[in-house]
């Protein structure tokens, strides 16, 4: 009982509210007000305002949509159908109320009070949406709303309701920059208003309420729903009849090319656009959602200050759009030739598939320390049928994987440094044996020198004994936000995962190494401002220390190596960068991600579809792309050096075979340099070379029978048991590590035995 006396409370309450702004409208003196209302002779000229787009350095790039595309059109050239779609579904009254419609009002307030969310459902006549939408702020209080009622029933008593209507239908947006019927008719499909059918104007009807939400460019599924509930209401109110509106149903929407976007750099706006501005204004108290966050963004009048470097964004779409980086390195199954549209010429000339050059290719371009992405390139030939921002887009990383998932993990977890041993000999679980890419094992190696060479099994010894979930553990932390509990398996450490890694978040990982282990989120946008300047949004930096300092220097210089004496030894960068390739199964994707403290620049390459086609070469084709980027930008972008962090010291010389201070059996080119934590400084005399008398007839421990003279003494490696391959590994039986043959021998000889002996040979 209580709470039914608190709503007739509350309905007794709006509805006095109502009553008291219509008596005010009708019998109060209009020059009382005079000089708060606005002259609604000048709504032609009322105009929302554009928003602009800076660049990090604070020039202006581009505007959303800086000239307002309206088209005036006179009510008597708008056919009835059309009026009638837009009176259907925003306000069915119209023609009997004052400007305010009470029963609007209060069944909107029921339905709100049913739901518990009071703005779910408004009452605003077409006339309020006019006066709110040319006359008033977004401004969401109650003073406001009373003042919207106040001046829609002036308004409706200084103009007719036909005047009215030709007013709203000639200002109301419908995203994408058209203003007004005539507008959207054009924009939408390639039409005057007068040539649009039932069925067409019952869809643009229903865009006004969220405009970029219910654009069927952007929305198309939302926006026929909301078709189908103008259509409904026209029958509701006989403007068309069950089959009238059955036929409009079954009717094909054919939209019109949507128009060429009109700003530059589009790889990088609809990023910052559809994936950051909207997302941020949205989660503000003055915007209900994504819908009113579009509004703002076209309608608003805001300053958008962006990271965009424009020479970084120009560079990398030159270097991705050049075809030559292409034609020499790409290969296909010429069984699809046809479907992929090539010909004899092919590889010389540049395959297409439904008009998209392939291969395609992406890059992320960001600075470390404070997360601002500089570039980025969603892929070759941006256009209307090719606008997929590929950096989005997860695909398998091969090697490129294993620092962030294995060794710097390793590093973090005290398990390994770059001077400790790894057993690079046949190793199996299960059925899985893995292989090292040219099927080969080195045998006893440093870590420095696995990552170098990229070598497979000494990380998939070390991610299993590190652990996979902790692996992923620290990879998700850095930035790999597509790794799932169907990649916790030993594979994922050679890039055998279930959807992939993308562009943009192997950036944001390698940006934690190149931070000194600590994580700045990577972002497009620094600063949102208002139309009078009041600041909407500003990026405040929350870094994340993920991975120790030392961690993080013992990785890069690690990696340094890769782009030296590694698999990227053909990057000719003019300064030190810390690199890592990946090559995915059966080269169908490459992945090169090279950084300095200054810089991270992350590519990827690879079809669309990744059964189409594959990369030559694997991730030697992405260093020519990278080569010419870096010569271009770097010319701008500061040098600094990976700081040695305290307490580390080096370079120390060890025996590349055991980790230990070289003893003195170890030979000159086992001897390597590595940095250590003072703590973990090598202390013992390496005993894995060891020196035996051996006959050198037999290379066996000396027999009884063996002169002197064959006796000599010979350094062998003690390294540990192993196995020898079998039909298991794809490489083929019988292969062992290359130092096998340095093992000791356990034999004697006995080839100088008497009954060996023979004087006459």
């Amino acid at each position: 009982m209580q709470n039914t006396g608190v709503v007739f409370f509350k309905i007794c309450f709006i509805l006095l509210l109502i009553v008291s702004a219509f008596l005010a409208g009708v019998f109060l003196p209009v020059h009382t007000y005079a000089d708060n209302t606005p002259d609604f002779s000048l709504w032609k000229e009322q105009t929302p305002l554009t928003s602009h787009i800076y660049d990090r350095y604070g020039n202006e790039i581009g505007t959303l949509y800086g000239e307002q595309n309206r088209i005036m059109a006179s009510l008597d050239v708008i056919p009835q159908h059309v009026q009638q779609s837009f009176i259907a579904i925003e306000d069915e009254r119209f023609y009997s109320h004052v400007g305010i419609d009470p029963i609007a009002i209060v069944r909107s307030f029921l339905a709100n009070l049913k739901s518990r969310q009071w703005t779910e459902q408004g009452g605003s006549t077409i006339t309020q949406q006019l006066i709110k939408n040319a006359y008033l702020t977004r401004e969401k209080t109650l003073a406001r709303k009373l003042n919207e009622a106040w001046l829609a029933i002036l308004l409706e008593r200084q103009f007719t309701k036909d005047e009215i209507l030709e007013m709203y239908l000639n200002t109301i947006y419908f995203a994408h920059g058209a203003y007004g019927i005539e507008a959207a008719a054009n924009l939408y499909f390639n039409k005057s208003t007068n040539e649009l059918t039932v069925a067409e104007s019952a869809l643009l009807a229903g865009i006004p309420r969220l405009p970029n939400y219910y654009s069927p460019y952007l929305n198309f599924e939302s926006a026929r729903q909301r078709q189908l509930m103008v259509l409904q209401k026209m029958l509701e109110l006989q403007f068309i009849c069950k089959k009238e509106m059955d036929k409009m149903l079954a009717e094909e929407i054919t939209l019109a090319d949507f128009p060429t976007r009109d700003y530059p750099f589009p790889y990088f706006m609809d990023y910052m656009l559809h994936h950051e501005l909207v997302t941020i204004l949205a989660g503000k108290p003055q915007f209900e959602g994504r819908g009113e966050a579009y509004d703002a963004v076209y309608t608003g009048g805001l300053k958008i200050y962006t990271t965009l470097d424009p020479k970084v964004q120009a560079s990398a779409e030159s270097v991705i759009n050049e075809d030559t980086y292409y034609t020499q390195n790409i290969r296909v199954d010429l069984q699809k030739l046809v479907n992929l549209g090539g010909g004899e010429g092919y590889p010389d000339t540049v395959l297409k598939e439904d008009g998209v050059p392939q291969p395609q290719a992406s890059f992320v371009i960001a600075e470390p320390s404070t997360g601002e992405l500089l570039g980025m390139v969603g892929g070759r030939e941006y256009s209307n049928d090719n606008q997929a921002l590929r950096y989005l887009s997860p695909r398998q990383p091969g090697s490129a994987i294993k620092p962030l998932l294995v060794y710097a993990p390793a590093i973090e977890e005290q398990l390994i440094l770059p001077g400790s041993i790894v057993d690079d000999a046949p190793f199996i679980r299960g059925d899985w044996a893995p292989e090292n890419f040219r099927r080969n094992f080195l045998g006893l190696v440093t870590v420095r020198k696995a990552v170098e060479k990229s070598l497979n099994v000494p990380a998939v010894k070390v991610f299993s004994e590190l652990g996979v979930a902790k692996g992923m553990g620290y990879a998700s932390k850095m930035g790999l936000s597509t790794l799932g509990e169907e990649d916790h398996n030993l594979a994922a450490s050679l890039g055998g995962l279930t959807l992939g890694v993308t562009p943009l978040d192997m950036a944001q990982a390698y940006a934690v190494l190149a931070n000194e282990g600590v994580k700045t989120e990577l972002h497009t946008i620094k600063r949102v401002e208002d139309s009078s300047g009041q600041v909407l949004y500003e990026r405040r930096t929350n870094p994340k220390t993920v991975l120790q300092p030392h961690t993080a220097f013992l990785m890069t210089d690690m990696l340094i190596d890769v782009g030296v004496t590694g698999t990227a030894a053909a990057l000719k960068a003019d300064r030190s960068f810390a690199v890592k390739t990946g090559t995915s199964s059966e080269n169908r994707d490459a992945y090169l991600v090279a950084y300095t403290p200054d810089i991270v620049v992350s590519f990827w390459m690879g079809h669309d579809m990744q059964t189409r086609g594959t990369i030559q070469g694997g991730s030697s084709a992405a260093i020519p792309l990278v080569n010419a980027l870096l010569d271009e930008i770097m010319i701008n972008i500061t040098h600094t050096d990976s700081a040695i962090p305290a307490g580390m010291v080096g370079p120390v010389e060890i025996c590349s075979k055991s980790g230990m201070v070289p003893g003195p059996y170890c030979p000159k080119e086992k001897h390597v340099k590595d940095y250590f934590p003072l703590d973990k400084l090598p202390q013992d005399i390496c005993d894995k070379h060891i020196v035996l008398n051996v006959c050198r007839t037999s290379h066996l421990l000396p027999g009884f029978s063996c002169p002197s003279r064959e006796i000599e003494p010979w350094v062998f490696l003690d390294r540990p048991p192993f196995v020898l391959t079998d039909e298991r590994w794809r490489g083929g039986e019988g292969r062992g590590p290359e130092d096998m043959y340095r093992k000791p021998p356990t034999d004697y000889c006995n080839s100088h035995n008497w009954w060996n002996f023979r004087p006459w040979r």
